[in-house]
């Protein structure tokens, strides 16, 4: 019998980590899967705080100082949400923690509003900031359900180009450092890993674009050859329409990762090509499922084609 570690990767949108209930959600559903399994979790940022970022970026940029009442916002927000998560203990170290993240950005801010400039890599640094601020309290939610945890920024593994706003990765030395950082990860200990996030050879911080919570989770499945790939979001899969226009619309059961692909190309909600391809490329299945119905089977995207005419 191998003694190969076995990976799992399970990604959460910022739906799913909208506040504390929903975080602790999401380590019920980590905590259903297979004990023998090295588990990892890719965090997006809580739900619409990558967009206040953002928007905190615009408002500064605009020359108004509306972005200190909203850093002040998300701080809060951020404060209240680990008090109801972390280990008494924990509390004032994993505020300190979030402080320093706040500071950064705050910094950058304060910067594009006095040169009236925000280029495209300040604007990575504070767009992948949100997940550096959700990771502290999915990992304390981790623990305090009796697991160990650790926090991760995907930024120290995934090697990108200068490419701002969609970097293309390297994946030779992206691969070998995931996996030599993760070969020294006990089995039993859950990483929480920031989504988004990557860095160039200088280290500076790069951000992977469109579904980039996405990609990160299938790089490290990738790189790792996980046997559980699963991308835990809001709808019951990959759905045959947009719900909103065809109340009709159900979800496929299975698809191939070309079809997945074809379906993104015309504008389906549903995984962008790139992020599928370190799965495709190795043949590992992944399942998108609903963090609120999570018994429903969702949806299994794998390199084996359905036979021509079958109904998914």
């Amino acid at each position: 019998m191998s003694d190969s570690p076995r990976y799992g990767v399970f990604k959460f949108g910022g739906s799913s980590l909208r506040d504390a209930d929903r975080i602790r959600r999401a380590v019920d559903l980590v905590a259903r899967e297979d004990d023998g399994m090295q588990k990892i979790v890719v965090a997006s940022a809580m739900g619409g705080v990558t967009d206040a970022l953002l928007e905190s970026a615009r408002v500064a940029l605009g020359r108004t100082d509306d972005f200190r009442g909203h850093m002040a916002r998300l701080r809060t927000r951020h404060e209240m949400t680990l008090r109801e998560l972390a280990l008494p203990h924990e509390f004032d170290a994993i505020s300190a923690e979030l402080g320093v993240q706040f500071d950064l950005v705050s910094d950058l801010l304060e910067g594009i509003y006095l040169l009236r400039e925000c280029t495209p890599r300040a604007l990575d640094s504070i767009a992948g900031a949100g997940e550096r601020l959700s990771i502290p309290l999915v990992a304390a939610a981790f623990r305090a359900a009796g697991y160990a945890a650790s926090e991760v920024d995907s930024a120290l593994l995934v090697r990108t180009d200068d490419g701002f706003g969609e970097a293309a990765v390297d994946f030779e030395v992206t691969n070998a450092q995931v996996q030599a950082h993760f070969a020294g990860v006990s089995k039993s200990e859950v990483s929480v890993v920031t989504g988004f996030r990557a860095s160039t050879d200088a280290g500076v911080t790069t951000t992977l674009g469109r579904s980039g919570s996405d990609y990160t989770a299938t790089i490290l499945a990738g790189a790792l050859g996980a046997e559980r790939i699963i991308i835990w979001t809001d709808v019951d899969g990959v759905l045959t329409a947009d719900p909103r226009l065809v109340p009709e619309a159900r979800p496929m059961r299975e698809l191939h990762f070309a079809e997945a692909a074809e379906l993104a190309y015309f504008g389906a909600k549903v995984l962008h090509p790139r992020t599928m391809r370190p799965l495709a490329e190795r043949g590992l299945p992944l399942l998108i499922k609903n963090t609120f119905n999570p018994d429903d089977p969702g949806t299994r995207i794998t390199t084996t084609a359905l036979p021509e005419g079958e109904a998914v």
